[in-house]
């Protein structure tokens, strides 16, 4: 009996260098978790991601050549230990005892494996199990970091608090030489402090309870690929196209060759005799005064001259008039799905839903891209659409960036500017990115657009003037400093930063 595909157990493939694959962190996160002994199934259990995305993301790592399936034995002679908890998380590897050659371990999917050759007064397993959680901080939610549910309740947060502390307490290793990993784990110590802080105050929970939520939205909305989209689109086109054949077909009617109009062919109850009624009046005539012994002579009628058309003109006429009807059923066809999605998109703007809205607006589109008739309504609803998604990463973008985690409040501001290209929203992504301490280009960008948008806005002219000032343009920092002043001359911060530029000292 064939193996259910989400048995598969997936391994690393090894000589591979995993830091050079290009995957982002939730790749990594996936691939931290290949061990040769967790099938599918038990990786999203895990990590808490849905069996499918888990699926999809080994299959694109299988074809980048960092993981190969193999399918579980059926009586495997070291059966694997009952599977902890659904929800149940967990910080570092598994570490067994019974196999110290490992060389190749998951976990140096997120790290360069060097790190664990750094001089500390730890062993391998600690050394992994903070690496791994240092290097999944930016994408681990504080209910997987302290390893509970969503619903647990105050008690249970601290319980497992205090479990996770044990670990990762700076104090815990004093007098012991950490080296590099002494920043780590007190940047370890410090998220993991945060997030019980943060899910044992009821506001703060509540908060952040919501950002959660809005980020999910928002994944979902960036998890649907364009290729599934089109996929969808063209099966309809296909469908429309095959419907309307079969509805432009000509009637296929039954003929006689002794009258050359249809004819009705009535069937006698015993189906041994069969009777044939012409449909022709003329003949009807005649019948009947054969019947009663007299003779009919039909009154000439005058047939109107009709132009003798050739075969082959006739045979082009008929081709014309079937393209006529298939063309015709074609764009009623479209007609129909269109509207059906633009209602489907309708009514999921009114429900709060901008995925459902997005994906029915991008289908609608692709089946009738120049459609005049729907360009205002499809319009209309795509800025409706933009609106709500733009609100949903705003929501995001003024959360990250309270509680600075400025990289991430740089990209959902920028998603937010373009369908909301406002001054002060370039000007937020801006900042964001600045103080991210990367990206400056981009930065750079939003910030001369906030300019551009609102010149005599001092604010964006002083984050400009950031910018130029880190990366390197003190001269155009300077110059955008001073106008700035001269927009806001009371602003002390201003004039410190011309003072500072002026002495060399930024």
């Amino acid at each position: 009996m064939a193996t259910h595909s989400h048995s598969r157990l997936p391994k690393l493939v090894e000589g591979v260098d995993l830091r050079a694959l290009p995957i982002g962190p939730a790749e990594a996160f996936v691939l931290s978790r290949v061990d040769a002994q967790a099938s599918e199934a038990d990786i999203a259990e895990a990590t808490g991601i849905p069996l499918e995305s888990v699926a999809k993301t080994l299959e694109e790592l299988c074809m980048l050549g960092a993981v190969r399936f193999e399918e579980p034995e059926r009586e495997s002679r070291n059966p694997r230990k009952p599977s902890r908890p659904s929800g149940a998380f967990r910080i570092g590897p598994i570490v067994e005892a019974s196999r110290p050659q490992e060389t190749h371990h998951p976990a140096a999917a997120l790290y360069d494996p060097s790190e664990l050759l750094e001089a500390a007064d730890l062993d391998d397993a600690r050394k992994r199990s903070i690496l791994e959680t240092y290097y999944k901080l930016d994408h681990t939610t504080h209910y997987e970091l302290l390893r509970v549910e969503p619903s647990a309740d105050k008690r249970a947060i601290k319980s497992a608090y205090y479990e996770i502390v044990n670990l990762f307490h700076p104090d815990r290793y004093f007098g012991k030489n950490l080296g590099k990993f002494k920043a780590k784990l007190e940047q370890v110590f410090s998220r993991v402090t945060e997030a019980h802080d943060v899910l044992t105050r009821g506001a703060s929970r509540e908060e952040y309870d919501a950002y959660l939520a809005s980020r999910r939205k928002t994944n979902e909305l960036i998890s649907v690929s364009e290729s599934a989209l089109q996929a969808e689109a063209d099966a309809i086109r296909k469908k429309i196209e095959d419907d309307a054949r079969a509805l432009s077909a000509p009637p296929i009617a039954q003929t006689n060759s002794l009258y050359p109009e249809p004819r009705i062919v009535d069937a006698a109850p015993n189906s041994q005799r069969v009777s044939v009624r012409p449909l022709d009046p003329d003949e009807r005539k005649r019948a009947l005064a054969r019947k009663l012994g007299r003779s009919f002579s039909p009154t000439p009628t005058p047939r109107p001259s009709v132009p003798a058309i050739s075969k082959v003109e006739a045979q082009g006429h008929a081709v014309d008039e079937l393209k006529r009807r298939y063309e015709q059923r074609i764009t009623q066809g479209k007609q129909q799905h269109v509207d059906r999605y633009l209602e489907t998109a309708q009514q999921a703007l009114a429900t709060h839903d901008p995925v459902a809205a997005s994906n029915a607006l991008r289908i609608a589109e692709s089946l009738a891209p120049d459609d005049p008739a729907q360009a205002g309504r499809l319009q209309d609803l795509k800025e409706q659409a933009g609106g709500l998604v733009a609100n949903h990463y705003l929501q995001l973008a003024q959360y990250e960036e309270r509680e600075g985690k400025f990289a991430d409040a740089a990209a959902s501001y920028q998603r937010v500017a373009q369908a909301k290209p406002t001054a002060r929203i370039h000007e937020r992504a801006a900042y964001c990115g600045l103080m991210a301490e990367r990206e400056l280009r981009s930065a750079g960008e939003h910030a001369r657009r906030a300019v551009a948008l609102a010149p005599e806005d001092a604010q964006c002219r002083v984050t400009l003037a950031r910018i130029y000032v880190a990366a390197g343009m003190k001269q155009s920092g300077l110059a955008e400093f001073e106008r700035a002043a001269q927009l806001a001359p009371k602003d002390d911060t201003i004039k410190e930063w011309i003072r500072r530029l002026k002495r060399g000292e930024a």
